[in-house]
């Protein structure tokens, strides 16, 4: 069966096990795009107690050359990635070579003294602090993709910065860095490249023969799918150019992701490895969040779920494990605009049982919405409501699951008596405060240069033609003016980040921080 837009791959030759057309059917539904024109897909593998029961694949591999897409075509897997650098650290410990107590800086000295050590096990459950190279590299006018950039990149950025964004185990915030360290660290260690490492005592070892690493992004990949991303009314090339790996890079089929899912089901790797795989990461107040070493570990409708998304480029990525079900699921798209947490999740439906229901509740009163302010973090959260009370972030719609209590995929927010809101995030509870949101403001006290206390460059804050305020990246090429919207008093929002400035004790604005979730609070000084 094939048809454009839809194009449907499914051979017996490759199913193991029974066929169940059902199941199969709904597979390539959840899979179809609605469109008569030549499109990208997903491939999507199903295996149940180690034995394949389903590979599929829809849409085309290579839009210019009208190849199909087939179970055997290669994706990059973006951070569905990272779970293979975590183990490689892990059988580095078990070979007695390495700790994951251990400092990293014993093995990165290059990175400066926090105050406090980050360790290899912080890095790896993403409670290190270490700022996301990628977002303090966008600041400067590069935003990932835009260049490339290798790990030794990666290791030049994160020498610079002096600061965290928060002392080491107390939050969870998701940084790249950790792996692109991470894969450095494995080469200090055992002396090989990860994807050396890897291959030999992985890749290899258990049999999956068309993994490896984008470890450079010229090399020629055989039957490798092209991403895209949607640009108006038709796709465009989005492919990585970029060397760095280890935060992600892994080139794979879906029949090699669940070669390696039941290989950690069942610990072919060494008995208890899964476990240690598992473990996840306990902050210092005590909350176990659900992040472990490259996988989350959590309940999908109340049924236990080890799983991890991937995005880089245009590429889509989820694999998924159910230990109670004995079902993995491995879905590799080839299109930016696809929700693999979405589509995957849909397909888990279709094989697992006593699922929870959906939460159903209508809620009554007037709607929670505004403007709020991390307390670890300072970004703002706007809430929205619209006329009928429905609630929405950056316009996705949140669900009403109990009285004051709003979801968002896998986030809950909950609304207190007190106005405040309390963000549900990976197990840990982070409070936000309401702020009164102002419109306008006079953009005179904020104008000036701005240079980094951390990084080698310097922020602009000039007045934009239409009286408001604007934020560019001065001497390099890269960051434009970006216009900044009042959010609160010295709070600014931007393509560019969260901009809060600072004011000295005379009143006088003397600083900024420029931020996102993933490099909170960027220091830059105003400079005559």
């Amino acid at each position: 069966m094939i048809r454009f837009g839809a194009i449907f791959y499914l051979s017996a030759c490759i199913l193991a096990g029974p066929v169940h057309a059902q199941q199969v059917d709904a597979i390539d539904k959840i899979l179809s795009r609605p469109t008569a024109d030549p499109a990208p897909g997903c491939a999507v593998g199903v295996s149940k107690n180690g034995t394949v029961i389903a590979q599929q694949a829809t849409g085309m591999a290579d839009i210019e050359h009208r190849i199909p897409a087939t179970p055997q075509s290669i994706y990059e897997a973006g951070s569905v990635s990272k779970q293979f650098t975590a183990a490689a650290l892990l059988l580095l410990a078990r070979d007695g070579k390495l700790k994951l107590s251990d400092d990293i800086r014993t093995y990165l000295p290059e990175l400066q003294d926090y105050g406090a050590p980050v360790t290899i096990r912080h890095m790896i459950q993403h409670i290190s602090g270490l700022r996301d190279w990628g977002a303090v590299a966008a600041m400067e006018g590069w935003p990932r993709n835009s260049r490339n950039a290798n790990n030794q990149d990666v290791l030049a950025i994160a020498a610079h910065q002096a600061k965290l964004n928060f002392a080491p185990g107390s939050h969870y915030s998701y940084s790249n860095s950790n792996y692109n360290l991470a894969a450095i660290l494995v080469t200090r260690v055992s002396g090989e490249s990860l994807a050396d490492f890897t291959r030999k005592r992985i890749f290899e070892a258990l049999g999956m023969g068309t993994t490896h690493w984008r470890d450079s992004y010229q090399r020629l990949v055989p039957g490798r799918a092209t991403a895209y991303a949607r640009e108006g009314g038709s796709y465009v090339i989005d492919q990585p150019i970029e060397d760095a790996y280890g935060n992600g890079g892994l080139l794979t089929t879906v029949k090699d992701l669940l070669i390696w899912n039941d290989a950690l089901q069942a610990d072919k790797l060494g008995a208890g490895f899964r476990d240690e795989m598992e473990q996840v990461g306990v902050l210092t107040d005590g909350t176990r969040i659900t992040y472990a070493s490259g996988l989350m570990v959590s309940t999908y409708r109340g049924v236990r779920e080890v799983a991890h998304s991937g995005s880089t480029g245009g590429y889509r990525a989820w694999l998924a494990r159910y230990p109670t079900q004995g079902l993995s699921i491995a879905l590799l798209c080839n299109s930016a605009d696809s929700n693999p947490i979405t589509i995957g999740r849909g397909i888990a439906d279709l094989y697992l049982g006593g699922l929870a229901p959906l939460p159903a509740y209508k809620p009554s009163g007037p709607a929670p919405s505004g403007l709020f302010v991390g307390m670890a973090s300072g970004l703002p959260l706007r809430v929205n409501a619209d006329a009928d009370g429905r609630l929405s972030i950056n316009n996705s719609p949140l669900t009403p699951v109990a009285k004051g209590r709003w979801r968002l995929q896998d986030t809950d927010y909950l609304f207190g008596k007190d106005g405040n809101l309390i963000v549900e995030a990976n197990e840990e509870k982070l409070p936000y405060r309401r702020v009164e949101p102002v419109e306008t403001t006079d953009p005179a006290p904020y104008v000036g240069r701005y240079c980094g206390t951390d990084n080698p460059f310097c922020m602009l804050i000039t007045k934009a033609a239409n009286g408001g305020l604007a934020i560019a990246t001065t001497g390099r090429p890269g960051l434009a003016a970006q216009p900044l919207k009042p959010a609160a008093a010295d709070l600014f929002t931007s393509g560019a980040g969260t901009v809060r400035f600072l004011r000295a004790g005379s009143g006088r604005v003397n600083a900024l921080h420029l931020g996102d979730s993933r490099a909170w609070a960027v220091e830059f000084v105003r400079v005559e």
